[in-house]
């Protein structure tokens, strides 16, 4: 109760101040999802409550994590698991994490391992074909290192990201995502039930349009998400959403945990999360007060 007591005075002087200077944060509601989708009741339903995130990158479920923060205030046994990166960053994340989930794992694979051309692509985050992820990617590697952590904690729903577009095209993101969907499948892991995070149309088209503007005005050509959907064969973005999770009542979890990260990466969440460091989490989640999914039942 203290600490909640302590957020709530921080947030408050946070707000005072922008009041006494003046600032004006950037308006966000031209965002937010207009549309309306089924709420979820299977995550009710299992009595099995054992959840992970299986994703390339620790950031990447930041558009999930008010939904395993609420399973895990529910008595859900959470984990995630994503690619290793520097001890300080994996020290962070677990940090990060602890106040919403059980255990964090992280795949024990170097960039060389992951991926064969690093030394020749300027950009790692560039889409590529499909049909030559097994050219670039070591999926073999990539299979028996993430199966390892997913066998042992045995999840009955398994969060990723979207298999078509990756959230905005990052082929990483969709490598691992549809390695997930395709071990599912064939038996070498056993969820029941695959949750894709996406965004709405809406957010979508707001949100990436909101992108570009910027990095049209920083000199850059601006037009990744458009190339992305073109080479991945998927003009209509990411997957139609199956049903939304009302995350008002995990807020400020939610918005702790974006603001754990160093300045380099909130300001990569900022892109696809606009403004959020601008605003109280109440205000902020008042506003995008649902997530998302794509549900996948194996």
């Amino acid at each position: 109760m203290k600490n909640l007591n302590l957020h709530a005075l921080y947030w408050g002087l946070m707000g005072m101040l922008a009041l006494i200077f003046g600032c004006q944060p950037e308006a966000i509601q031209a965002y937010a999802p207009t549309e309306k989708y089924p709420e979820d009741t299977i995550l009710e339903s299992i009595e099995s409550k054992r959840a992970m995130i299986v994703v390339a990158h620790d950031d990447d479920m930041c558009a999930t994590s008010g939904t395993v923060a609420l399973l895990n205030q529910k008595g859900w046994e959470i984990a995630v698991v994503s690619m290793s990166k520097t001890q300080s960053r994996n020290e962070a994340q677990r940090k990060a994490c602890m106040p919403i989930m059980d255990t964090v794992f992280f795949a024990q694979l170097s960039p060389e391992q992951i991926r064969n051309d690093l030394d020749s692509v300027e950009k790692a985050y560039e889409a590529f074909p499909k049909a030559n992820f097994d050219q670039v990617f070591s999926r073999s590697l990539l299979e028996a290192e993430y199966s390892k952590y997913i066998n042992a904690f045995q999840p009955t729903v398994i969060f990723t990201l979207d298999s078509s577009l990756g959230g905005y095209g990052h082929p990483e993101h969709v490598f691992v995502s549809q390695m997930v969907l395709d071990m599912a499948k064939t038996g070498k892991i056993s969820p029941a039930y695959i949750y894709q995070s996406v965004f709405t149309d809406h957010m979508e088209e707001s949100i990436m349009e909101r992108h570009s503007k910027r990095m049209k005005s920083w000199g850059f050509p601006g037009d990744g998400w458009d190339k992305a959907k073109s080479i991945y064969g998927v003009e209509e973005g990411m997957p139609e959403p199956t049903v939304e999770i009302d995350i008002r009542k995990v807020a400020e979890l939610k918005m702790n945990y974006l603001r754990s990260y160093n300045e380099k990466e909130r300001s990569k969440i900022g892109f696809f999360l606009p403004a959020f460091e601008d605003y109280t989490p109440e205000e902020y989640f008042g506003v995008f007060n649902r997530e998302f999914f794509h549900i996948v039942k194996i």
